[in-house]
């Protein structure tokens, strides 16, 4: 037998309406359980956002001291690799999304410092050719946002200086870093909510829909259960009487 689609999809329509009449207060209910999910995305604030390159500059011409990090272009490289690996050492980064092309900020992160070596490749390989530490902070205040900026800048310094002073490097002929830009600067990222909202919205109201349904499904087998035994009694009520008589 051929279905009629139209014919179909008009009758579960009326039938969906029927069932969202009678349980419509278990449609609320859901509604009213599942709104501060979406008051708490429609309100969510967004975060201070500053972002620094730590760039690592090879000394000018040898001047002696036996630097031998600067021996090659590559060496600056893993120095500043060196570097990131010594500061996120013991460092909880379990929170913190990794390095991408996406900001810090955008990640949803409200609290938090990354510290990592820009990857100048593509999806398939990886490419760490630039000497450089890009550094971002995210808080909820610009002074927060600042404040850890100079603390983290502050540690990338001593974590390139000292090994350098450790081998008796000369000053002048050691790897310095400089900071691109020189001057750290915090930033207000907003947080767009309306795709989040749309997204919110919709889940509340599948939730609605099936709670609707399930707790007619439910309500209509405890009913149909109960109907059943009240009727198998007045059954053997009934039979009883007439043994009686």
């Amino acid at each position: 037998m051929k279905t009629n689609l139209p014919d179909f999809l008009s009758r579960r329509f009326a039938q969906s309406r029927y069932v969202l009449t009678r349980r419509w207060y278990l449609a609320v209910l859901a509604i009213l359980l599942m709104m501060p999910g979406l008051l708490y995305v429609h309100n969510a604030s967004g975060v201070y956002y500053s972002s620094v390159n730590v760039l690592f500059l090879p000394p000018p011409n040898a001047v002696g001291g036996g630097n031998t990090l600067r021996a090659e272009a590559g060496s600056t490289v893993q120095f500043a690799a060196l570097v990131e690996r010594k500061f996120n050492e013991g460092r909880d980064t379990q929170d913190l999304p990794q390095p991408t092309d996406a900001h810090l900020y955008a990640t949803g992160v409200k609290h938090g410092i990354r510290v990592y070596l820009p990857n100048a490749g593509g999806q398939w390989q990886t490419n760490f050719n630039r000497a450089e530490l890009r550094v971002e902070v995210v808080g909820l205040s610009e002074t927060e946002v600042l404040d850890n900026m100079r603390t983290t800048l502050d540690a990338l310094r001593s974590l390139s200086l000292k090994p350098q002073v450790d081998m008796g490097i000369l000053e002048e002929a050691r790897i310095t870093t400089e900071m691109s830009p020189d001057q750290p600067m915090a930033a207000y990222a907003w947080v767009r909510n309306s795709r989040a909202e749309i997204a919110v919205g919709m889940i509340i109201i599948s939730v609605a829909y099936a709670a609707a349904h399930l707790g007619d499904l439910l309500i209509s087998a405890v009913g149909r259960k109960r109907a059943t035994r009240k009727r198998r009694r007045m059954e053997f009520q009934a039979a009883s009487v007439s043994v009686d008589a």
